[in-house]
């Protein structure tokens, strides 16, 4: 297996690994209870309409992510949830005829997305093994999602091309009915917006990014979120 860094922050509700996220569940080093994660799935990769593949070009794309040049495999992760463990994947149309029958789409209204036309679409979908999933897909439009989530608003700098919402990442977390105090892992963890909502909800959080750079943004990230917790008094 390739060499990987493993750090563990927030009074040990958070342990963090820089490499390979499919190398590290084949070795058996993630243990978890529930997968929330927006993977690399195509931004660099697209399918044009008559069913081929395409890279899109360089000027159509505002960052580089790694693995986003082929197409997203959920097999692993979908395997390693089974039955018994709730997963929610993001960008699910990207991939839906490799997914496993059964689970459900939920809909994610970005109506404020950023970004080329080419590169950002107004809706996202993603797919979730929770088989009765459609209170997400009522009452989840981009009203719920607050403003100074850094997202939606039109100047704000994200960490992250693809970066999501906190309150997207939580919301989603709140209704996979992943328990208090079980772990929620990103295996594609990008700047850690799901990590900070784990902890905002009161999961612990495993994550990992094979980018050194925005592993460290995760880090500093969710080491300032906690810190402010402890300074509102959010943790006991």
């Amino acid at each position: 297996m390739s060499p990987f860094e493993k750090v563990i922050l927030c009074d040990g509700r958070v342990t963090l690994y820089c490499g390979d996220s499919l190398e590290l569940l084949q070795a058996g080093e993630l243990n978890f209870d529930a997968i929330v994660s927006d993977p690399p799935y195509g931004i660099g990769f697209q399918h044009n309409g008559c069913g081929k593949n395409k890279r899109m070009p360089a000027c159509a794309r505002t960052e580089k992510i790694h693995g986003d040049d082929v197409p997203f495999d959920p097999a692993p992760w979908t395997a390693a949830c089974g039955d018994k463990k709730s997963i929610v994947l993001f960008g699910a149309d990207h991939y839906k005829t490799r997914l496993p029958e059964g689970g459900r789409f939920i809909c994610w209204d970005k109506s404020c997305g950023q970004g080329p036309a080419a590169s950002f679409s107004d809706a996202e979908f993603a797919w979730t093994n929770r088989r009765n999933p459609r209170s997400i897909f009522r009452h989840f439009w981009a009203g719920a999602l607050r403003a100074d989530d850094g997202f939606d608003s039109k100047t704000a700098k994200r960490a992250h091309v693809s970066q999501k919402p906190v309150n997207l990442m939580a919301w989603c977390i709140e209704h996979a009915r992943i328990g208090l105090d079980k772990v929620v892992l990103d295996p594609f963890m990008g700047s850690g917006s799901t990590g900070v909502a784990a902890l905002m909800s009161g999961r612990k959080f495993v994550g990992v990014e094979i980018d050194p750079a925005h592993f460290e943004v995760a880090r500093q990230r969710i080491e300032k979120a906690w810190a402010m917790m402890r300074t509102e008094g959010a943790v006991a």
